[in-house]
């Protein structure tokens, strides 16, 4: 690791190693505070820098991706308690006055060791969209009661109604379904032969029915089932949704 038209020599003369403790934790003790992460990343900090430089080192060095940044950089400072005694305390880096205290303390106390900063990272508003859009589930598990009933026996952790059929088909239903989408991959789950045991190539699934799970309005602890019928596409994105 080096500078920008720097060698690698000079690059350990003009600077000192530190740690980042990438969205770590700050733990409280009797010396202080220290930091905590599951893997501490090796940095090195130039002996002079501003705070723009600092942030950039820090950016290369976690390979931060232009969908992340800085939110907050923490240097777990030493002062002196007692004697040789050395107490910890964390100073948040906020402008350049934060980072010209914080190479006067590595000059001061350069016998503590390696320099430890903590980072929290955070993301753009496209990178969480782009997170959220990588990690969700794209389909939907899903039972098929295929001419199936329903009705309303004694329940009690939930009320209202449940399907019965004695051979459900389980399935899964993409996002971003329409209702003849739908329609068409229940025909294919659907067992096939003369109805009502089964569904014939040349016939068309008519109705479809869902089982909406909502609350009750007598108690908190219960859930209440309702019986829709889905007609639009709409109806089944807020199934899906």
């Amino acid at each position: 690791m080096s500078f920008l038209g720097e060698t690698s020599s000079q690059t350990i003369v003009n600077s000192r190693l530190g740690f980042i403790f990438s969205n770590g934790s700050i733990i409280y003790n009797d010396s202080g505070v220290y930091f905590q992460s599951s893997t501490p990343v090796l940095i090195r900090v130039p002996n002079s820098c501003d705070l723009a430089t600092l942030k950039t080192r820090l950016h290369i060095t976690l390979n931060l991706t232009h969908e992340q940044f800085l939110d907050e950089i923490h240097y777990r400072q030493p002062v002196i308690k007692t004697g040789s005694y050395f107490r910890f305390q964390c100073m948040q880096l906020k402008n350049e006055d934060d980072v010209k205290t914080m190479l006067m303390c590595i000059n001061q106390f350069s016998c503590v060791g390696p320099i430890e900063l903590l980072c929290i990272v955070g993301r753009t508003p496209d990178g969480i969209l782009n997170l959220l859009e990588r990690t969700m589930t794209h389909t939907h598990d899903t039972l098929l009661y295929y001419n199936g009933r329903w009705n309303m026996p004694r329940q009690n952790n939930f009320v209202g109604c449940v399907f019965t059929e004695k051979n459900p088909k389980k399935f899964e239903i993409p996002l971003g379904c329409t209702i003849d989408e739908l329609k068409d991959l229940v025909k294919q789950v659907a067992p096939k032969g003369i109805p009502p045991h089964g569904i014939h190539e040349s016939q068309t699934v008519r109705r479809l029915f869902f089982r909406q799970p909502g609350h009750f309005e007598n108690s908190d602890k219960v859930i209440k089932y309702e019986i829709i019928e889905l007609n639009t596409n709409d109806e089944v994105l807020k199934v899906l949704v």
